[in-house]
């Protein structure tokens, strides 16, 4: 067999080795799927009674340092767990914010851009500390509890 033969019987070889491990590489990326933003523990650092609220600002500091933690199959709002959360997210601008909350987002440090609002329905009977999560990506997050706006941060 001549040098050529060899050349093509190698290259032939070699492709096929290659695009076996193209087409596992193409499908082990497709497979991944990144957690959403909220997903992981956050934990109560400060309280703000910025618009009408339920509670006295020392009622509110009974707040700081609970945690509540999201993810795709359960879900643990302070001490009440849910088996089997259903999340709804939406966008909403800074007019539809002061409408629903009775405050303006800059005065909880948000910027002029949407805020994302995600929801949380539960089958249980959970707490409301921690239902609905405010956050703008990379910047604030809050949740809310009778009025008081509860400023989250993740932990690592």
């Amino acid at each position: 067999m001549s040098i050529v033969g060899h050349v093509k019987r190698f290259w032939r070889f070699h492709s096929l080795i290659i695009g076996a491990f193209g087409i596992c590489a193409f499908t082990l990326g497709c497979a991944v799927q990144e957690p959403a933003y909220y997903e992981g523990t956050w934990v109560v650092t400060k309280t703000y009674n910025v618009g009408v609220s339920a509670h006295s600002s020392s009622e509110s500091e009974q707040f700081l340092g609970r945690s509540v933690t999201y993810a795709s199959d359960s879900a643990k709002l302070d001490q009440a767990l849910c088996a089997s959360p259903v999340y709804s997210s939406k966008e909403i601008s800074g007019e539809e914010f002061h409408t629903a909350f009775k405050v303006s987002p800059s005065s909880l440090g948000f910027s002029d851009d949407s805020v994302t609002e995600v929801s949380l329905s539960c089958a249980e009977e959970t707490a409301n500390m921690g239902a609905t999560i405010l956050f703008q990506e990379n910047s604030q997050a809050y949740t809310l509890v009778d009025g008081t706006f509860l400023k989250l941060e993740k932990t690592l």
